[in-house]
């Protein structure tokens, strides 16, 4: 269906920005006896938006973060379910940061697979990028959800996240080595980042590609505070960034790693 309408022709289509019609799709399945068609709705409404944000014209089935991560070997089922319950966390408190972070999670699968990380490494990267914000639960609502931009008391309460995330993570003896990740991915190359003030490879590398993931999602992602970029807008701004904010060595190949799965 989708392909159909994008492959009709019809006059007045050079018109249009794209110069013809295209459709974006979700897809979700019923759960069940006791799902609600409500339910029902409301999950294929999400996989539609996630299909709209991946550049349109695009079918998504819908799936949780954890469905689309089945493939990736744990040491031991405590820490999946304890990942589980703290993403519960995360979208109790602010859908706009679970959304983001499905998102990121997903820019760092495709990045990792890029970069031909070793199975154990990717694993590592995906757990920081599910947990990369769980210390916002210590954020004020008021504040996460804030229209307009924050004060600088406010903005000061948001930089401890990473701090917060990594002794929240600290916890889950299975997690060890996702702590310094997450710790680190508010870290800038040039040394100007949060908390430590660490630079280049002072930096563990996969904070530094966490770091493209997260930047590059705040960037294209809609937000009450400011507009959204468009994927170019971002892309050009990473390259303008790489050697200051962004490692240099990295920056283009999480370019190349998102245009690959567009």
């Amino acid at each position: 269906m989708r392909q159909s309408i994008s492959d009709y022709a019809f006059t007045g289509q050079e018109m249009l920005p794209n110069h013809n019609l295209t459709v974006s799709i979700g897809v979700a399945e019923r759960l069940g006896p006791e799902d609600t068609v409500q339910e029902l709705i409301e999950r294929a409404d999400a996989a539609l938006y996630r299909a709209k944000f991946f550049r349109k014209n695009r079918v998504e089935l819908y799936s949780t973060v954890f469905d689309q991560f089945t493939h990736l070997d744990v040491s031991t089922d405590n820490s999946i379910t304890s990942v589980k319950a703290l993403i519960t966390i995360i979208n109790s408190r602010d859908h706009y940061t679970y959304s983001h972070t499905e998102r990121v999670v997903r820019y760092c699968d495709v990045f990792a697979d890029y970069c031909h990380l070793s199975q154990q490494d990717k694993v590592h990267l995906v757990y920081a990028a599910y947990l990369h914000d769980i210390g916002k639960i210590n954020v004020k609502k008021e504040t996460l959800i804030s229209e307009k931009r924050l004060t600088e008391q406010e903005w000061e309460e948001v930089k401890r996240h990473p701090v917060d995330s990594a002794d929240i993570v600290s916890q889950i003896p299975e997690l060890q080595e996702v702590v310094p990740i997450v710790m680190q991915h508010h870290e800038r190359f040039d040394g100007t980042g949060y908390p430590n003030g660490l630079r280049g490879e002072e930096i563990c590398r996969l904070a530094r590609m966490l770091s493209l993931a997260d930047s590059f999602d705040a960037m294209t992602a809609k937000r009450p505070y400011q507009p959204s970029r468009t994927f170019e807008d971002a892309f050009a701004e990473i390259r303008r960034c790489s050697g200051t904010q962004f490692d240099p060595a990295l920056s283009e190949s999480f370019i190349q790693a998102v245009y690959s799965d567009l």
